[in-house]
């Protein structure tokens, strides 16, 4: 985090897994933080670490100086800022850290910069592990005059922030990083199953991979199957790090995105309906890392203990 935090009065907009965390770390940097979110519990939460609560997403917007949303999908955002477009106004910036379709990002750009606002796309990495530490690396599409101004509010929960380009450039960049994040998983899943079933000792593909050309982090963190990794999703319940519903979400962006471009994603192709077969399994909320139960079944291997 960089230097002094300069105080502002911050509107969240989306108290969910990324969120709260996210909405906390704002609070423990001493800024007025005004919330609202579809669940009682994460307000009611807020409320007692000293957040205010307002009457929905434009009261919030109307009684902030930087609003931030962190809202699950493309109607979502476009509806918060069809609510805030009547108390929006120069002195006022909303940055979206939802990762949602580029078009229709650079829509709500179009929109809020016609009152004078500031907008700002700012999709994150790094899932809820980064937004408990607080390190979070943002990619950011907008004007930089404007990226400069929200600095006070996105410094608190990010350990990296990065300026990509222009409006709906951050969420470009998310989408080329969620491509190659979800095709790293594939493969590690595809890997552990062959490994798996030819008797080799999973922790020893481990040591050997992250020492070798297979090292990524899909390999380092999510070896899906449990007590390989004593962090990884699959030894702890698989515990959401970043959920399967939602990388499904993500790479039917990709899929579309692409499409529009003629830009060929072969890999997307290939792991989304293993996603998708996750999910219907009843694997939609767990960690995107139990695609390897998909794979295990296809590969005939027992089930694992926690499955």
């Amino acid at each position: 985090m960089a230097g002094t935090v300069k105080l502002v009065r911050i509107g969240f907009i989306g108290l969910g897994a990324m969120g709260f965390p996210m909405m906390r770390h704002l609070l423990d940097a001493g800024h007025d933080i005004t919330v609202a979110s579809r669940g009682r519990g994460p307000i009611d939460r807020a409320v007692a670490l000293g957040a205010t609560e307002a009457d929905g997403p434009a009261a919030v917007i109307a009684a902030s100086d930087i609003t931030i949303l962190c809202v699950p999908n493309s109607p979502d955002v476009a509806g918060i800022v069809d609510d805030a477009l009547g108390v929006l106004s120069a002195d006022k910036i909303v940055v979206d850290t939802s990762t949602i379709d580029p078009d229709v990002e650079r829509a709500q750009h179009e929109r809020v910069a016609a009152t004078g606002a500031g907008y700002l796309d700012a999709p994150l990495s790094g899932g809820t592990v980064g937004a408990e530490r607080g390190a979070l690396t943002l990619m950011v599409g907008g004007r930089a005059e404007v990226l400069e101004r929200a600095r006070p509010a996105l410094e608190p929960f990010a350990g990296l922030i990065v300026h990509v380009g222009g409006p709906g450039v951050g969420q470009v960049v998310k989408l080329c990083n969620q491509l190659i994040y979800a095709a790293q998983m594939l493969a590690v899943a595809e890997a552990s199953a062959l490994a798996e079933k030819s008797g080799v000792d999973l922790r020893l593909l481990y040591e050997v991979g992250t020492h070798a050309t297979a090292d990524c982090v899909a390999l380092r963190t999510r070896i899906p199957v449990p007590g390989v990794l004593p962090d990884s999703p699959a030894s702890n319940g698989w515990a959401p790090g970043f959920m399967t519903d939602l990388m499904a979400k993500d790479v039917d962006l990709v899929l579309a995105y692409a499409a529009r471009l003629a830009s060929p994603v072969f890999s997307a192709g290939v792991v989304r309906p293993v996603l998708g077969a996750a999910s219907a399994a009843g694997f939609g909320r767990e960690d995107f890392s139990a695609i390897g139960k998909v794979l295990q079944q296809l590969a005939g291997l027992p089930a694992p203990n926690n499955a």
